[in-house]
């Protein structure tokens, strides 16, 4: 069946693991890992951190436009370790369902992605399909600095990932943006 699909003009990526991999992995795993709660009915889930899933029931095309947590399905967190409390954790609160096209958010700091790597930026103007978006460049992992002179862009509004809170000085020319928020993006 992988050969033939991938012989196929299916643009979707396909990897194929031999059946010794698998249960190499399970092996490794350990024995008293509690079970994800509807396994077998389960459309959609992502990792956030390590030990954590998001997950909905029915597969849904907010994840495509980089909302993770979607709020017209009903979005659930599981945590491997039943220790959890998602209830105060920040990482996992449903974010605030942000108006892009309100003038609000002018002025805000957010996240986008540009080439398939997310940066910061703030937020000059916003239409009803682009935001304005003053961009900080990349010098490493989580290492941001505001160039000397402006870039500044229209970004489809799918590629606006979320608000944030202004990125933090690690160095005097340097930022970084908070490990909470990295986390979730």
């Amino acid at each position: 069946m992988y050969q033939a699909l991938s012989e196929g003009q299916s643009k979707v990526k396909l990897f194929y693991i031999q059946e010794q991999a698998v249960e190499d992995a399970v092996k490794e795993m350990s024995a008293d890992l509690p079970d994800v709660p509807s396994t077998m009915s389960l459309h959609q889930g992502v990792t956030l951190s390590p030990g954590k899933i998001l997950y909905c029931d029915i597969s849904s095309m907010c994840s495509a436009t980089g909302n993770l947590e979607c709020d017209c399905q009903k979005t659930k967190c599981f945590s491997f370790n039943p220790t959890d409390d998602h209830t105060e954790d920040p990482i996992y609160s449903k974010p605030e369902e942000v108006e892009w096209h309100s003038p609000e958010v002018v002025g805000k700091c957010c996240a986008l992605v540009y080439d398939h790597t997310i940066y910061p930026g703030i937020i000059q103007e916003v239409n009803e399909t682009h935001c304005q978006v003053k961009c900080m460049h990349r010098v490493g992992e989580n290492r941001f600095f505001c160039p000397l002179r402006e870039d500044l862009h229209w970004y489809p509004l799918e590629d606006v990932l979320t608000l944030i809170p202004h990125p933090e000085n690690v160095t005097a020319r340097h930022m970084a943006i908070a490990r909470e928020v990295v986390g979730i993006l």
